[in-house]
């Protein structure tokens, strides 16, 4: 049976909009930042009050329209206080069944959250995390604010930036045709051969750079370290049809310790060498 949710005198059901807007979020949950009071957590005694704001939750939004205060107890225990959506109930008109505060606890350390596929399912549990903290009969300690943040301004910003990018021709790169390889060449070696990244290969990838070290230091040290073009001689990268060669050229890379390398490919959407 087909239905509509974008036609003529039919109903735009919740989770397709819900599927929508996940999906252009990118799977992402966060609190709006620029919306009344952000949902701030503050806590006395063993009471914690959500203050007002609003929360886009796997696709669906949530609004706390005053401050709600939830009792924590005082039980000696690891809390979470989230908001938990349970597509399992049913909401009335008057209602909103199917999403509450919880505080979940446990004794030896904070639990784990609920997260269930509830946007390809309609069904299931979701658990969002406000805060975390410990009670005892003393109240709340060791709080933690653990809200993220959508900033709608900047996504849209950022989406119509790429738009005028693709209408002006300017090229773009994708995260998926970046990768980074790291590794060593042995003390003993002068070379080492390296397979292709998933997807990159001889004929569709390029070389954008090489850093080397030596001496157990770390590349992300920047002692006894140097980014090294393609080209320079200190270390030499061959893209060959089966595998990637990087070797040692220069003399100050001397073969008595490990030489550490990392290589910074692009993928292009052409073949260039056939």
């Amino acid at each position: 049976m087909l239905k509509g949710h974008v036609f003529a005198k039919q109903i735009f059901g919740n989770q397709i909009f819900a599927l929508f807007i996940n999906t252009f979020l990118n799977g992402k949950n966060g609190i709006s930042n620029n919306y009344r009071n952000s949902m701030q957590v503050t806590y006395s005694g063993s009471t914690v009050t959500i203050n007002s704001g609003v929360v886009c939750i796997q696709g669906r939004f949530v609004e706390e329209d005053t401050n709600t205060p939830i009792s924590a107890g005082t039980n000696n225990s690891y809390c979470k206080l989230v908001i938990e959506i349970d597509l399992d109930k049913e909401n009335t008109e008057s209602e909103l069944n199917q999403v509450a505060y919880k505080i979940i606890k446990s004794t030896s350390s904070y639990p784990n959250l609920t997260q269930q596929d509830i946007v390809n399912n309609n069904s299931g549990i979701y658990q969002y995390e406000l805060a975390r903290f410990r009670t005892s009969a003393s109240g709340i300690t060791d709080f933690q604010d653990m809200r993220t943040f959508l900033d709608f301004d900047s996504i849209y910003a950022e989406i119509e930036q790429h738009i005028q990018d693709i209408d002006s021709g300017a090229p773009f790169i994708k995260k998926s045709d970046i990768a980074i390889i790291q590794g060593n060449i042995n003390s003993s070696d002068t070379s080492v051969a390296i397979n292709y990244p998933n997807g990159f290969n001889y004929q569709n990838s390029v070389i954008l750079s090489v850093v080397a070290g030596q001496d157990n230091i770390a590349l992300s040290t920047t002692t006894n370290k140097q980014t090294v073009p393609p080209g320079c001689t200190d270390l030499r990268v061959v893209l060959q049809s089966k595998n990637i060669v990087i070797e040692r050229t220069k003399s100050t890379l001397t073969p008595s310790s490990n030489t550490l390398y990392k290589l910074v490919l692009l993928k292009t959407s052409e073949e260039m060498f056939k």
